[in-house]
């Protein structure tokens, strides 16, 4: 059986190396982006069956990033992961763009367990 695919998405490319580090020890096959923009470019590449972004980005931030994908038929039911320093109550008028929230910094066993649990749903109809 092939590793489950994850895209990460974080302008600060330090955050999204050590995600992508802890996510690779955990079995999963990692594509690591450094905006919306280089993440669109690489979204057939990557095949992601999860998205894990940061909210504040330059460009495009991770709302604009999440709504961009699921407008690609391919990827419309692939579960977001959004991560942010702000509250989640702040984003809650976008939520409908997102599946789960992590608030940075976050603790490595939130992280897995959110993934876990996105992995696991049924896709959407």
């Amino acid at each position: 059986m092939s590793p489950l695919r994850i895209l990460v998405v974080d302008d600060e490319l330090s955050n999204a190396e050590v995600l992508a580090l802890i996510l690779h020890e955990e079995g999963f096959q990692v594509t690591v982006a450094g905006d919306g923009r280089q993440a669109l470019e690489r979204i057939d590449e990557a095949a992601p069956e999860l998205l894990i972004t940061d909210y504040m980005m330059p460009g495009m931030n991770g709302m604009e990033l999440a709504r961009a994908v699921r407008q690609l038929p391919q990827y419309r039911n692939v579960p977001v992961l959004l991560m942010s320093g702000a509250a989640a109550s702040t984003l809650s008028t976008h939520a409908k763009s997102f599946d789960a929230f992590l608030r940075k910094p976050f603790d490595i066993e939130a992280l897995l367990k959110a993934v876990e649990l996105l992995l696991a749903r049924p896709p959407a109809q």
